[in-house]
């Protein structure tokens, strides 16, 4: 396993490292086609196809809200598709390894998963957002959560609120995965051990340092202990849950 921080020329979240890794991917023939989430109208989101580096670029940047990619994938497979990358959060990283079980080896897929502590219902952000900050979710334009904060821009305005002042906007499932960083991914990717600007990186698998050797970017040396104390967090928290769940 490789552990690194990083940051590329691509202007996106955090050193735009998922999409210099999808266009890296295409350039070198490592898949045909790629799932990747796109922001649609308003703060909303839904899983595409992207099937060159200008898709790819059309579809850069984040939204913290659970998007369900495993339909998408099995359209492509449906479609005679062969070698596929998908991005997605660490639930939707196990949906898509299981069906890889499957559907057999005969489907070449790789996963870049990304770091994942909550994501959110739209309509329950929208309205914590109204709440707490006074913002309409749907003129938001960029979003960011880092350091337990939630930070918002509307125009030349930027608002923010600790996460957690947002929790009635999480999905009730969150509260019971343990999985912070993707570990069924070939490479995952997030802010979290990184400074502004970087993501770390972490290689799983040989598609994995196929994908990211020699990616164009500067590196790093990424916060170990920082990973590690949310990774713990938010294990600890999943088993708290559960076991108050099994309490009722």
């Amino acid at each position: 396993m490789d552990l690194f921080s990083a940051k590329t020329d691509i202007e996106g979240q955090d050193g735009g490292v998922v999409t210099a890794l999808l266009i890296k991917g295409f350039c070198e023939g490592l898949f045909d086609a790629a799932i990747v989430v796109r922001r649609m109208e308003g703060y909303s989101a839904e899983a595409v196809v992207a099937e060159n580096a200008q898709e790819v670029l059309a579809a850069k940047g984040t939204t913290y809200l659970k998007v369900n990619v495993t339909a998408k994938l099995r359209e492509l497979i449906a479609q005679g598709k062969k070698r596929i990358a998908v991005v997605c959060t660490p639930c939707e990283a196990k949906a898509v390894r299981g069906l890889q079980r499957s559907i057999g080896r005969d489907c070449e897929i790789t996963v870049i998963g990304l770091f994942c502590f909550e994501a959110f219902n739209r309509d329950r952000l929208k309205e914590q957002m109204q709440a707490h900050l006074g913002v309409d979710l749907d003129k938001v334009g960029r979003t960011e959560v880092r350091n337990g904060k939630f930070t918002a821009k509307t125009g030349e305005e930027i608002v923010s609120c600790r996460v957690k002042d947002l929790g009635d906007a999480a999905e009730k499932g969150c509260a019971f995965c343990g999985d912070f960083t993707a570990v069924a991914a070939d490479v995952s990717v997030g802010s979290v051990g990184s400074k502004m600007g970087y993501s770390t990186v972490i290689v799983r698998s040989a598609a994995g340092a196929k994908l990211a050797g020699g990616l164009d970017c500067a590196r790093e040396a990424a916060d170990e202990r920082e990973l590690a104390r949310l990774s713990r967090f938010k294990r600890q928290r999943a088993e708290k849950s559960l076991a108050e769940l099994k309490k009722r």
